[in-house]
């Protein structure tokens, strides 16, 4: 039987994309660690936007509110996270239209998007401790299938 904990492998994929830009960020290649980001975030963005269209919907209707798995809580999130990633965006521009910036501006960077990396692994936990397997628990294998094949498949 298939799980909604395959939709984990988006957020492997997100981590590994975050990386690349950080990676870029330590060899002080901002403007490329700027264009890493953005890939980032579009890559993000479609997946948050997929599971509000998809799968937070159908968690409203089947699980409701539980304890620390409210509903809000994934809408609310997604907010923060793209706000914060917002934030993030600016500085790296900044620091990528600086030509006299250097590792001290690296290593500061990176402490501000520690938080940010801070916040989504919160929300990815969240998401594999609760929001997939309480999701899971209350569709059928139809369904589930269903909610996969639109989740995995890339958009037209």
């Amino acid at each position: 039987m298939r799980s909604l904990l395959e939709l984990m492998d988006v957020h492997a994929s997100l981590e590994e994309a975050l990386a690349v830009h950080r990676d870029l960020v330590v060899g002080l290649e901002f403007a490329k660690a700027a264009i890493a980001l953005d890939v980032f975030e579009r890559e993000l963005a479609a997946h948050m936007t997929a599971e509000e269209k998809h799968v937070l919907p159908l968690y409203v209707e089947r699980v409701g509110h539980v304890l620390g798995g409210d509903p809000e809580f994934f809408y609310a999130e997604h907010k923060n996270l793209l706000r914060n990633l917002a934030e993030l965006k600016a500085r790296i521009g900044a620091l990528a239209a600086d030509p006299s910036a250097g590792r001290r501006q690296a290593h500061e960077f990176l402490a501000a998007e520690h938080l940010f990396m801070q916040i989504l692994d919160h929300h990815d936990r969240r998401e594999r401790n609760t929001l997939y397997p309480e999701l899971d628990r209350r569709l059928t294998a139809a369904e589930r299938d269903e909610l996969l094949r639109l989740m995995l498949t890339p958009p037209a």
